[in-house]
């Protein structure tokens, strides 16, 4: 087959799919890659935002491929990319749509007006979405009751996650950090309002009351770090919050410290969770969809309401007394979703949705 393989951006391939691609094209299928960036054998310029004007023209762009390209399949990753594509390509004699899907951006019981304009956006496109692959249990249940797939969705362990060995060790990452003989919390991911890590900063006050020496690095960058600077600075907090930006090595943070923590408002199959439960480490996050298909409350990990600073609180101090979870019990949540134990099955559903 010749196949388009599509994200918004290359980063998004180059993290997750590798491996799927040169597998397809072990095969003997002929895999093209369809994204923004350097390496990508169609560069096309998404705007993040979904419905800016810009996007119009990178449809012109897409049609055009798709038209000419004499493609069997195309498959599309991310919700910006999955949209744009879909309503690029002509309803009549087109090719094979297998939308996978990394996470909806929004929770089946939300009445929000963002949920209702991202359904809608997915319901338009139902007709030209031959399979879905969906990560979670929760998005599972979205595509089979909104019916947003020509044959039934199929359910999916994620695209496999591995916890990086060690480059550094503890002490050394320490004692770059500025932070021996402190208690350390780390979250890996965007700097963005998704991703929340304002109610970690505004929970930090009570933290301290309680465990003077608590820390919080953030790793990663995002649109909202100039925001979240200022927040710490505001709340007196600029030695006990650290924006250590990106990093090759994020494991060897998540391995440095004493605890993992999340406050995401939405996720899909979070690649960051797995990595903390690869590096042994306890995890305390969210109860959104993606965190509690891999962490059970209380037993290889802690899941609090989201926003619940209390609550959150309270986790974090029960762990800080020591109760966490066995080392098995973490290692055999990790391994279900690592990699290796993943990628047959994850790579059997791509080819099923193929032949369907």
């Amino acid at each position: 087959m010749k196949i388009l393989y599509a994200a918004s951006t290359i980063s998004h391939i180059n993290n997750f799919h590798k491996s799927y691609i040169d597998a397809l094209r072990r095969d003997g299928n002929e895999v093209l890659v369809m994204a923004k960036g350097e390496g990508a054998d169609f560069d096309i310029p998404f705007v993040k935002k979904m419905l800016s004007p810009k996007n119009s023209a990178c449809r012109k762009q897409i049609r055009k491929i798709v038209k000419e390209g004499g493609f069997d399949a195309v498959i599309l990753n991310t919700s910006l990319a999955a949209f744009h594509i879909r309503m690029a390509i002509p309803k009549k004699n087109r090719p094979k749509i297998i939308n996978i899907v990394h996470g909806y951006l929004f929770e089946e019981k939300s009445s929000s007006l963002k949920k209702h304009i991202l359904l809608i956006c997915e319901k338009l496109w139902a007709k030209k979405t031959d399979t879905i692959l969906v990560m979670n249990k929760e998005d599972l249940s979205i595509a089979i009751g909104s019916r947003l797939s020509l044959n039934p969705p199929i359910e999916i362990l994620g695209m496999g996650a591995k916890a990086a060995p060690p480059q550094s060790t503890t002490e050394e990452i320490r004692k770059l950090m500025q932070s021996q003989g402190r208690f350390v919390m780390t979250f890996v991911g965007e700097l963005s309002d998704r991703k929340n890590q304002r109610m970690l900063i505004e929970a930090l006050p009570e933290i301290k009351t309680h465990i003077p020496s608590a820390t919080l690095w953030l790793i990663g960058e995002g649109d909202k770090k100039g925001e979240l600077i200022k927040l710490a600075d505001g709340l007196m907090l600029s030695d006990s919050v650290v924006f250590a930006g990106r990093r090759d090595n994020p494991c060897d943070f998540i391995r440095a410290s004493d605890v993992y923590v999340s406050a995401s408002k939405i996720e899909g199959m979070p690649f960051n969770i797995i990595e903390a439960l690869g590096t042994g480490k306890t995890v305390i996050c969210s109860d959104i969809k993606g965190h509690r298909d891999l962490i059970n409350d209380g037993e290889d990990g802690f899941l609090y309401p989201v926003d619940d600073t209390r609550a959150f609180v309270d986790k974090l101090l029960a762990v800080y007394n020591g109760a966490v979870p066995s080392e098995e019990k973490i290692k055999s949540a990790y391994e279900k979703y690592e990699f290796s134990n993943v990628f047959d099955s994850t790579y059997s559903a791509i080819r099923r949705a193929l032949e369907e």
